[in-house]
């Protein structure tokens, strides 16, 4: 496998939690250094992949929605993360999570406890996975039995998809923005209106979560493209805009939702976004990711195969200091996760 890395996600009821729980191969072969400006020429824009060790401080929003066969929409379940990353010397980092609330449809949102003020170490390293078979360094463990504020135990479903919070946060951050060992990465887009084959393109990466995805599970990535369409500015701050693109991805898993509950799914996916990247520090300012996913669902335990289609969308954005304080305590409305994500081009 090819700079291969894992990804998964699910939520709400587990039958529909299966269809967000597709997993993303991405390149994991990361860099860390000092960034340079923007390109030489007129027309040119210079990504380096390499960025600044400024510390940052994020919000990122994750919204997962059912979409019924008559095309009803379901009322949007909603996690929300508040993160803060230091950068290391030698490439890798410390994640901190300051804050964790989860919406469930039309509910009240639900801070998550054993989230607020938890740390790990993110690890970079060629496959992503450090010496225990975790991907970025994320602990596992720390996902089992998690609880909200009210002392109920979550779904096991949901907190699979509190746990691929992180894994989205460092594919946007560390893996699409910044530079490959092989070629085939962000360092490679030099003039507008460039389209580049990524290094992950047909990667097929094995998908397991403690307790929750089989060994054997695997995620199939399509033809993978960066695309460089243009400058943006976000914050004040000069960008270049970088779209991302899947190509046709497709998963097969085997999960246990349950105890002896065994479930096969088949499905297919296609997610794409942009990445405003900032020109001086070579960081990501603000990321979006729209994804549509098709799934069956079958077992002994069901009457019948169960087909789902979800839609998700993320946005992430960076925050100053004063902000990201403030927001901790007085959180105020979601951000407009939607309006945000249809802003990208939509899928082919």
């Amino acid at each position: 496998m090819r700079n291969g890395i894992q990804r998964g996600r699910g939520c709400g009821g587990w039958a529909r939690a299966l269809a967000g729980g597709i997993f993303l191969a991405l390149p994991g072969a990361l860099a860390a250094g000092h960034a340079l400006a923007q390109g030489d020429r007129a027309g040119d824009v210079r990504l380096t992949g390499v960025p600044d060790s400024t510390p940052g401080c994020y919000r990122m929003t994750t919204e997962y929605v059912s979409i019924e066969p008559d095309g009803r929409r379901g009322s949007p379940d909603v996690h929300d993360v508040w993160i803060q990353y230091a950068p290391e010397p030698g490439g890798d980092g410390k994640v901190t999570c300051r804050r964790f609330t989860f919406r469930a449809g039309d509910s009240a949102a639900v801070t998550i406890p054993a989230l607020g003020g938890w740390s790990y170490r993110f690890r970079r390293t060629t496959t992503g996975l450090d010496e225990r078979g975790w991907i970025f360094g994320i602990d596992q463990t720390k996902f089992a039995r998690l609880a909200d504020e009210r002392g109920a135990v979550l779904p096991q479903a949901v907190a699979y998809c509190m746990f691929n919070a992180f894994v989205d946060f460092h594919s946007f951050c560390q893996v699409f923005a910044e530079r490959t060992s092989e070629g085939g990465g962000i360092q490679d887009l030099h003039r507008i209106g460039q389209v580049i084959e990524h290094a992950a393109t047909r990667t097929v990466a094995p998908v397991s979560l403690d307790g929750f995805a089989e060994k054997g599970s695997a995620f199939r990535l399509g033809k993978v493209t960066l695309e460089l369409k243009g400058l943006s500015l976000v914050d004040g701050r000069r960008c270049a805009l970088v779209g991302y693109d899947s190509g046709d991805a497709s998963l097969t898993m085997t999960v246990k939702p349950a105890p002896r509950v065994r479930l096969d799914v088949r499905g297919s996916s296609h997610f794409f976004g942009d990445l405003h990247v900032d020109l001086a520090s070579q960081t990501v300012r603000k990321a979006t990711l729209a994804e549509f996913v098709v799934q069956e669902t079958s077992g002994t335990v069901l009457p019948q195969k169960i087909e789902t289609v979800v839609e998700r969308k993320i946005l992430l954005r960076v925050l100053s200091k004063e902000e990201f304080e403030r927001g901790l305590w007085l959180p105020g409305p979601l951000p407009e996760v939607d309006g945000a994500i249809h802003r990208t081009r939509s899928p082919s």
